[in-house]
């Protein structure tokens, strides 16, 4: 078994609160973060809700594990509302609403000021080392159970 590790944001409720900070790095030449960046926030703040339900995601990566399952992303809509700038303070809001036998879903919202700029809707299903989807053990499938 793995150290587990700190993790950011928290839990508010059945909502995973977690906070970043718009770098240079994220933007293009306007100072706008490029589209595709709100899915490594996004992606971001999934791992760290993860993290604090419990659920240790390298320990799941380890071909050792017996339960032989790790989580891929099957699906993701994506609503651009309003644009996130360079230096700005955003907050990603993410919650599952939906939990089945081999997947789940979480909403996302990324926000800025309670302002909703971006919303993903992220479907994650279950695999086993395979790589075909597999049934989520009922221990993790307790810790998801918000």
């Amino acid at each position: 078994m793995t150290e587990i590790l700190p993790h950011s944001g928290s839990m508010k409720g059945k909502i995973h609160n977690f906070n970043i900070r718009v770098y240079y790095e994220d933007t293009d030449i306007g100072g706008v973060v490029y589209y595709a960046n709100y899915l490594k926030f996004m992606e971001r703040a999934r791992s760290e809700m993860l993290r604090d339900l419990g659920i240790d995601q390298a320990e799941m990566l380890d071909y050792n594990n017996p339960e032989d399952v790790s989580f891929v992303v099957k699906r993701s809509e994506i609503d651009f509302n309003s644009p996130a700038r360079f230096d700005d303070h955003l907050v990603i809001k993410s919650e599952i609403i939906k939990l089945g036998g081999a997947s789940l879903i979480i909403k996302q919202d990324v926000t800025k000021n309670d302002h909703i700029l971006v919303t993903g809707m992220i479907k994650i299903a279950a695999i086993g080392e395979n790589g075909k989807t597999k049934r989520l053990p009922q221990n993790i499938k307790e810790k998801l159970n918000v």
